[in-house]
């Protein structure tokens, strides 16, 4: 196979005029780094909180439970101020189910949680 010279002058002005020179090189050594491990176990609880539809609530008398579908725990959301006094149905009440939820993820996450369980402004 025989190339011309206009084909190769073609070819070098091509690459010439599409080279590298306005690429960067990422420094990756300054981003926040985490396991695979960990980085699984976030995606998951995310994706766990679109589910749509994923609480259903359940009335049982005066008390109103709610259950998530997703992990199948079962809490008190509603009741009268009298039940809300035992310190049984006060124990597995959701407000004490979410802020144990809050404190587990600050506990394992300390740069990605505040000590309320809600998400830290990361920089960029």
């Amino acid at each position: 196979m025989k190339t011309t010279p206009l084909l190769t002058l073609a070819l070098v002005a091509a690459s010439t005029l599409g080279g590298c020179d306005d690429f960067q090189i990422a420094d990756k050594s300054k981003d926040v780094v985490i396991s695979k491990a960990e980085y699984d176990q976030l995606k998951a609880a995310a994706a766990q909180a679109k589910q749509v539809g994923r609480y259903q609530l359940h009335r049982d008398g005066s008390q109103t439970w709610r259950l998530d579908t997703a992990t199948g725990h079962s809490c008190l959301l509603l009741t009268t101020e009298y039940n809300w006094k035992n310190a049984r149905l006060n124990e597995n009440s959701c407000a004490t189910e979410d802020l144990r939820e809050a404190q587990e993820r600050h506990r394992l996450y300390p740069s990605l949680y505040d000590e309320s369980g809600n998400p830290l402004p990361q920089k960029q």
